[in-house]
């Protein structure tokens, strides 16, 4: 049974490959992902998230 999970990251070029490689992992379940300002706005974060899901 794989682990249900929420990630909360604000991606950038890092966050964007844990979001992709935690999607690709039979082990887990990503159940939401969050974004939140770090190293960039919150407006960038949601659209850096965003297209990393289209």
């Amino acid at each position: 049974m794989a682990l249900p999970i929420l990630l909360d990251c604000d991606p950038g070029h890092d966050d964007a490959i844990a979001i992709v490689l935690a999607l690709a992992s039979l082990e887990l379940d990503v159940k939401a992902i969050t974004s939140s300002a770090g190293n960039q706005t919150p407006e960038k974060t949601l659209r850096n998230v965003l297209r990393v899901l289209t």
